[in-house]
This record gives C-alpha cells, structure tokens and sequence, in this order.
C-alpha cells in the first residue's frame, strides 16, 4: 500500500479525497435518518397528549356534547312531544354552560354504555352510576350528580276496614312470612338475603323476568303485589304519579349517583365536576329536582265531590266551552271533561312540565297555534281546540270508529302523537286491531313501559309510562259519562 503511495502519490491523494466525501455523506444521511426517527416519535407522542389532554377543546371544536343516557323517568324521556328528564336537562344546562350542542345516545344496557364511555365513543355518561371504590378503578368518575339508596316498596299505610288488607310494614324484619318482588337480576336480591340472614327472617322473594322495577312499582300502587324494592330514585320518580307509595324502609345506605367520562379525558371531568359543585347547590337543581322526584305529576281528580250537582252549572266556563266544541264536533261535556282533568278549570294553572292554562297547553305547542294570553280562558280553549283539530287530521287515513278516534286524540293530546302511533305499530304488529283504543291499542300503550316492546324495531319514540295516558282517556270518559246524567246538553 505504501510503495502504491509512492509511486503514485496523485492517485492516492484523489482517492482519499473520494472517501472522505463519500463518509461525509453517509454520516450526513445517517444523521438525518436519525432526526427524522426522532421527529416522527415526537409527533407522536404530541399526538398522543393532545388526545390525552384536550377532550375538553375537541368538544368545543366539534360544537356539541355526545352523551350517554338511558330511556327511563330519571334519564330521558319524551313528554307531549317534548324531550324531558332529569339527566337530560342537566345535560342542557351543561350544553348551555358551554356554548355547544347536545347529541343523545340512547343505551339502556349498562355493559354497552360503559364499554362505549371507556372507548371514548361518547364525552359523557349521563346516567345514575352508583359510585363504589372497586367501581373507581374502572370508571372516571364525576363529581356526585345526586344520591340513592335501596328501598322497600310498598303502599301507604290504610287505616279503618283497608288497614287489614294492607299489610303495611315498618321494618324490613316485618316482611317474615310476606312474599316481595323483585326484577330478575337486580342487586337488591342479595341485600334482601342478607336482611333474612342477620334478622332471621323468612320471606319470599320473587323474581320477576317479565316486568321491570317501574312495572313493579305500578303494580304495588294498584294493589296487585304488596312490596318491592327499588332504588329510591325510582320510586320517588313514580310517587309523583302514583302517589300512594310507601319507601321509607331503607335497604342500604346512601350512596353517590356519578356521571362517568373516558378514561384519559381529566380536563372535561375537571371541567364537569366544577361545574356540578356549584350547579348541584343551584336554585335551578333544586327546582328540577322537585319537578322529576316531587312534585305530583298526576292530575286525575275522580272525587264525585268534584262533580256539579244536576241541573247545574259544569264550570264558569261553559258558554266558551260550547262554542269551540261545535268547531270541534264534539258533546261539550266531554270538552268540558277534559279540561276538567287537565286543570280543574283553573285557568292560572301551571304543570310540572311548563304546560300552562285551562288545556294546559305547553310553550312550544302554545306558540305554533298562536296562543299569546295562555291565562286567558277564551284564548286557551281557542288554541287547545285547535291543536285537538290538527291531532284529528292525522287519523283521517285510519278506518276508525268515532269514539275510538277521539280516544285516540284524547291519548295524542296528552301524552304526544309519536307515542300513540307506536302503540298502533305494536299492535298491528301482535295481532290486534290498530284503529280500537280499547282492549286493543290502549293494551300496548301500557307496555310502552316495557324494554321489550318499547325497544321494539316499530316503535321510533322509545319509553313511555303509558299507563298515564290509559288512564287519562279512561277517566275523562267515565266523568263524561257523569257529566252527561247530571247537566242536559
């Protein structure tokens, strides 16, 4: 090599230059293979805590909230064609606090739900989660939306020759020798083992694979079964309506309802427990949660005390009542009737909805019919009347009796057309005839209560207590039928 050197010293000195420009560019282009390696892993790792750290900001990008809840009293549920629930408005409110959109995802399978929230397929979870320690290390939990406990269902305690029938308890012990329902699966089987275990009692528990807690709770309330359980919530939600029911038999203690988000999205729980600490202590928590657990829903006033006396008078409003019931077709008493059930002829009344007047009429139906004075009997009857008139026109196509169909409308005005046409679809669907409210259609009205068929691929507006709307088009024609043998026509 040295003697190639020597001879040729030209050569060498212009081959050594070679190499050292081709070394240069090797290491050059290692370098940068190096830099960009190191690039993409710092890419990647922003990428990764931007999702990590920004659920909060990509709702706000996207404008709207995508949430979690389920189809039930507490959750969300459509009322007169209006969206309603207490997760629901506090939803809202949420929504309104920042600015965006709230989209409803409906799954009333809690394994479903919580697989979707832990996936990040929704921002929040918005249903009553009961908050326990196993539980936290699963679930991102929220700030407390509210709180439950366990009860023992039963009816209110009846006095005089009923008190025998009733079998009021006030103790849990006091169940030895009693029979208590439960839905097939819940949690409260084995805190009702462990009341028999510690006290030694012996009572019976069925479980029912058929109906669900609010089914239960009903059929308490009409005296069909004595007792349930269920949770507190629940069984505050349906005194409202029942109004009969009896919970203050503890099973558990109290426990913390949670809303959930995913797992990595701390910045919105932060953001969402904030919020909650102060909404939660809120004027406008409180007023909701009256209205969902407090107030009496039910306005089916039956007392004959109630009835005028023959010859008389129906309310100070008859002369108005009769002349927007021609427009309508209708006997003035049943109109009469009607609006008896709706507001007892007061004309300042207000609902637990936001429904407003003699026909109670809510704000957004009120607004599509003109009503400007909803306190102003005239005025009210005009508008209620009207909107009955619309409800009609959507059963002309209906081959249908005339008393059925004004079952029908009965049902649509209270309780929102969308669910009176599920219950026609179910109907159809089970072999009964569609255009007969009652034994019929009114049938699955009632199990629009039921997951069974109000999940059912006919129906399109989900859970309804349609055991509300059997009754009102049940009563209202049997005070008619009163109405008619104590005031001429």
């Amino acid at each position: 090599m040295l003697s190639f050197i020597k001879s040729y010293p030209k050569i060498s000195i212009a081959l050594g230059i070679i190499l050292l420009i081709i070394l240069f560019f090797i290491f050059r282009d290692s370098k940068n293979i190096h830099d960009q390696k190191l690039s993409s892993l710092d890419v990647i790792k922003e990428e990764l805590s931007i999702k990590q750290a920004s659920r909060l900001d990509t709702i706000k990008q996207r404008g709207k909230l995508i949430a979690l809840t389920h189809n039930n009293t507490t959750g969300y549920f459509i009322y007169k064609g209006q969206p309603m629930g207490m997760h629901h408005d506090m939803l809202e409110r949420l929504c309104k606090k920042l600015d965006i959109e709230l989209e409803l995802v409906v799954e009333d399978d809690l394994a479903k739900a919580l697989s979707m929230i832990n996936t990040g397929k929704a921002d929040v979870m918005a249903m009553d989660l009961t908050y326990t320690n196993s539980r936290n290390k699963h679930i991102n939990f929220t700030y407390p939306v509210g709180f439950n406990k366990q009860v023992i269902v039963q009816r209110k305690r009846a006095y005089g020759k009923r008190a025998k029938k009733s079998h009021f308890i006030k103790r849990a012990l006091d169940l030895d020798g009693y029979t208590i329902y439960i839905q097939k699966g819940a949690i409260f089987k084995s805190e009702l083992e462990h009341i028999e275990e510690i006290t030694g009692s012996d009572f019976h528990i069925i479980e029912d694979s058929i109906h669900t807690q609010e089914e239960l709770i009903l059929m308490v309330s009409l005296g069909i079964i004595d007792y349930t359980a269920s949770d507190e919530r629940v069984a505050m939600a349906n005194q409202t309506f029942a109004g009969n029911l009896d919970f203050h038999i503890a099973l558990t203690v109290e426990q913390k309802l949670c809303w959930a988000v995913p797992p990595n999205a701390n910045d919105l729980r932060n953001y969402i427990n904030t919020w909650l600490k102060k909404y939660t202590k809120s004027a406008n928590y409180a007023v909701l949660n009256n209205r969902y657990f407090k107030t009496k829903h039910s306005s089916f006033y039956t007392d004959k005390k109630n009835l005028p006396s023959r010859g008389g008078r129906l309310s100070p409003f008859d002369n108005i009542i009769k002349k927007y019931a021609k427009e309508l077709g209708w006997d003035w008493r049943l109109l009469a009737s009607m609006i008896y059930q709706e507001s007892r002829f007061k004309p300042t009344t207000v609902s637990w909805a936001g429904a407003q007047g003699l026909m109670q009429m809510m704000p957004r139906t009120a607004e599509r019919f003109k009503l400007t004075k909803p306190f102003n009997p005239e005025e009210n009857i005009r508008a209620g009347v009207a909107f009955l008139k619309w409800i009609e026109k959507q059963f002309d196509n209906a081959a249908m009796a005339e008393e059925d169909k004004i079952k029908f409308m009965l049902a649509s005005y209270n309780v929102g057309l969308g669910h009176v046409f599920d219950a026609r679809k179910l109907a159809k669907k089970y072999g009964k005839d569609e255009d007969v409210w009652t034994e019929s259609t009114d049938t699955f009205m009632i199990l629009k209560a039921n997951p069974k068929y109000f999940k059912d691929p006919v129906v399109k507006h989900g859970y309804c207590r349609g055991h509300e709307p059997y009754n009102y088009v049940r009563i209202i024609w049997e005070r008619y039928e009163d109405y008619k043998n104590l005031v001429a026509e």
